[in-house]
């Protein structure tokens, strides 16, 4: 135990401490909560990601039934994709380009291009037609990406920063 310095008196001691906790828990309590639609969000992406992870391996070693799982789930995501990105649901969202909101129309094409191209999963009748679908949703997903997300929010590239300017 660290001995009190001559001067102070054990209350101003407790004071300062039980002072400092409480700002800190007020700081905490103070901080931006994750908004439900921005969580919804991010879990139907994960999804997605989860569903083209477990498509590779299929290309090489084809099962009709567990591509057309893993489509499915790439199809209903789809289908909510628009609703997800529905106007209102920006606060907070610091990934999110803005133009998503002021795009719906856009966004929406992108999401049923997506939508559309997931359902090939479904049909592909070998490895070869797996494959094509699959790049045909990986493409949809690198093209809406690039488009309504901030890449430099997660730290995964983006647009390099401008060169200082001439003086």
């Amino acid at each position: 135990p660290q001995e009190i310095p001559k001067g102070m008196d054990m209350k101003k001691v407790i004071s300062t401490t039980l002072a400092l906790a409480l700002l800190g828990t007020v700081a905490l309590a103070q901080a931006p909560a994750t908004p439900p639609a921005k969580q919804e969000r991010e879990a139907l992406m994960r999804a997605n990601n989860g569903a083209m992870r477990a498509l590779m391996p299929l290309v090489a070693n084809f099962d009709a039934a567990a591509a057309r799982a893993q489509g499915q789930i790439l199809v209903d995501n789809g289908g909510k994709m628009a609703a997800q990105y529905a106007p209102g649901t920006d606060q907070n969202d610091d990934e999110v380009q803005p133009v998503t909101w002021t795009d719906a129309a856009g966004f929406k094409a992108a999401a049923d291009k997506f939508t559309a191209d997931a359902a090939m999963i479904g049909v592909a009748t070998d490895g070869p037609g797996l494959q094509a679908a699959i790049q045909a949703v990986n493409a949809d997903c690198t093209g809406c990406h690039r488009t309504y997300r901030l890449q430099a929010a997660r730290g995964r590239g983006g647009p390099p920063p401008a060169p200082p300017a001439a003086q």
